[in-house]
């Protein structure tokens, strides 16, 4: 017998919907299963991994902080020598 279901309702950008949209019609599964899978995905891991190890999708800053991070990049010096050989390939 399969286990009951309910309805849930959320709001998601239109971005979010587009690409739901875009997998669901390419790889042939039902939103529903989609969403319960990625749900329970999400919630096991939060689960299993120290909190301090997970990284947000995104960051909210405020108008204060994100104005001081644009003048960081704006008034950003070339990288240095240290800096290069961290971004080197490893061989």
């Amino acid at each position: 017998m399969p286990a009951a279901t309910i309805q849930i309702s959320a709001k998601i950008s239109a971005e979010t919907r587009d690409l739901l949209e875009r997998y669901v019609r390419t790889n042939g599964v039902k939103k529903s299963h989609l969403i319960e899978t990625a749900l329970l995905h999400h919630l096991r891991a939060l689960d299993a991994v120290p909190a301090d190890l997970l990284i947000p999708p995104f960051l909210e800053l405020s108008r204060q902080s994100g104005e001081r991070v644009l003048d960081l990049i704006d008034d950003s010096q070339p990288p240095t020598d240290a800096m290069k050989a961290l971004y080197q390939p490893v061989e």
